[in-house]
């Protein structure tokens, strides 16, 4: 499969979760439970389904959210108890796409990691997750304040370049359109997808 106009590109932002990050979502909620005695997933929707806009701009910190929510159960537990289980259960990388990014970075290819989370989890994954030493830069939702598609525009203004060089990953369609109709390349990938996007990527690598 190809991809037209790759061969101009300069830098390939890579969607964190859905693309390098197989965890689904939710998927530290049974562990958290389990450790700390707690109805998790109840946690999860009083604590990130309301207004999760705020969260993931930045706005609030979802500490003080998880530490309200615990408060009011009674928990004894506190929001750090919660951060240092559910980081690490949601986080999972695809071990063929992290090749890839290796591949592309012996190229000499610029990478970017997008990571649309709220600040907590962005220093975690830019801190511990070890992805900062494999991409040339970790770009979160967070810190820009904005989320996919207002976010493009400020990528790029930290990439420096223009659209039609720079390359998203995206396992949201609608991330990818957007980020076409701007000029950029999108990639539309799906699980399981890394050796056609590893052959569409081929002329970055040779």
């Amino acid at each position: 499969m190809t991809l037209e106009g790759v061969q101009d590109i300069r830098a390939v932002v890579w969607a964190l979760d859905g693309v390098l990050n197989r965890a689904k979502p939710g998927a530290w909620v049974p562990r958290v439970a389990r450790e700390l005695g707690i109805d998790a997933a109840a946690m999860e929707r009083a604590v990130f389904r309301h207004d999760p806009a705020a969260l993931l701009e930045g706005r609030e910190d979802v500490l003080d959210r998880l530490q309200d929510w615990l408060d009011a159960q009674g928990a004894d537990a506190d929001a750090e108890d919660v951060l240092e289980l559910w980081l690490p259960a949601d986080h999972d990388p695809d071990p063929e796409l992290s090749r890839l990014v290796q591949a592309l970075a012996e190229a000499g290819v610029v990478q970017a990691l997008w990571v649309q989370a709220d600040s907590r989890r962005a220093r975690w994954i830019a801190q511990e997750s070890g992805w900062a030493e494999q991409v040339d830069a970790v770009l979160t939702s967070s810190a820009i304040g904005a989320v996919m598609p207002a976010a493009l525009a400020p990528i790029e203004a930290l990439l420096a370049l223009p659209p039609h060089q720079i390359l998203l990953i995206d396992s949201h369609p609608a991330r990818v359109e957007a980020a076409e109709k701007r000029g950029w390349l999108g990639w539309d990938y799906t699980p399981g997808g890394a050796r056609p996007l590893a052959l569409a990527l081929m002329p970055l690598l040779v």
